[in-house]
């Protein structure tokens, strides 16, 4: 008998819990021992920011024994770069001169709460420079950034509201926070998700002015692009289900296509080589056959002069003899046809 402090404990509990103990020990292990995989690459080559540009490598892959693994590296690499390029290829930002696609300041001008004060235009240099863009913080130098953008494509120095200075408001958003984004993750490779969600969000907002001021007025529409340096694209319904298996079947499916027609060119041109040498090689056999059937024709009709089943040297054309004919059928007729019994004679 055991003493009440003592707790008896059953083998098969001790075995449970130690189950449980090595269960989620081994759930831990197994986690640690593979690598977190980002399918998410960076992009460095300007060339992809075309849209069809993947689509243009596929069609350029040789038709080898290889050519289905090279889809699939090229497939990893369109899934790869296509955040990158979502967040960066309409401002062209993809290894670009550093400045982010945002204009030049003069960074020793006051900053913008301060221009119209009028004591600072004969202050001292040392005062001018403590109320300059360049002492002040990140968001004076924002707000520069944002003025002369929408200054470059508003109507007038008052428009705030149009679609244009949304745009450009936008754009020196995306731009602006872009060049952030990128100072914060020089200190950490992890992607500000804060400010990446944003940009995405900005991007929205941007394409869908873009959208309503293409409608409105194109030639405006392609003033603010020319100016900002976006690039619009119209985007289109894919033509395949997005997966490797439809992508990789949809872009064999076009390289076939073109290779056929490749090949069809290939064989016209081949034919069109000496066609009017061949043709006259043609006529002057045709040409010859012609004369050999006439010459058959000829003899055949020797022949039958010779055994007397035709006349030679007949004059003008054999017409029936008609009068003949008919007396004789009008003949038989009164001699062999009878009336039925129940015919009525009109006679």
């Amino acid at each position: 008998m055991l003493p009440s402090c003592i707790t008896r404990i059953s083998p098969i509990s001790s075995f449970s819990s130690t189950t449980f103990r090595c269960f989620h020990a081994s759930t831990s292990i197994h986690r640690g021992r593979y690598a977190f995989f980002n399918k998410h690459k960076k992009v460095t080559d300007p060339k992809k920011q075309d849209p069809d540009y993947f689509e243009k490598q596929a069609a350029k892959l040789p038709l080898d024994n290889h050519y289905l693994d090279a889809l699939v590296l090229l497939w990893n690499d369109k899934i790869g770069s296509e955040r990158e390029l979502m967040m960066k290829a309409t401002d062209k930002l993809i290894q670009h001169d550093g400045n982010y696609g945002l204009p030049d300041l003069d960074r020793t001008q006051p900053r913008l709460e301060f221009e119209a004060v009028d004591a600072l235009k004969d202050a001292p240099e040392s005062v001018k420079k403590i109320f300059s863009i360049d002492f002040g913080e990140r968001k004076d130098l924002t707000s520069a950034w944002k003025r002369e953008l929408v200054e470059s494509v508003n109507k007038h120095k008052f428009d705030e509201n149009s679609l244009q200075s949304k745009i450009a408001w936008a754009t020196s958003l995306i731009r602006n926070w872009t060049m952030l984004a990128e100072e914060i993750q020089a200190k950490d490779p992890k992607k500000p998700a804060w400010l990446t969600h944003r940009i995405f969000l900005m991007l929205g907002y941007r394409r869908r002015m873009l959208r309503y001021l293409r409608e409105q007025d194109t030639d405006e529409f392609e003033r603010v692009l020319d100016v900002l340096k976006i690039a619009y694209h119209v985007p289109k319904q894919p033509e395949h289900v997005k997966t490797r298996k439809a992508w990789s079947e949809h872009a064999l499916k076009k390289r076939v296509e073109a290779e056929k027609e490749r090949r069809l060119e290939e064989l016209h041109e081949k034919l069109k080589e000496g066609r009017d040498q061949k043709v006259a090689e043609i006529d002057k056999s045709v040409e010859a056959l012609k004369k050999e059937l006439e010459s058959i024709y000829q003899r055949l009709e020797n022949i039958a002069i010779i055994e007397g089943t035709k006349v030679a040297g007949v004059v003008g054309k054999y017409q029936p003899k008609l009068v003949e004919e008919l007396s004789e059928h009008v003949l038989h007729s009164l001699l062999f046809y009878h009336k039925r019994p129940n015919e009525k004679s009109y006679s």
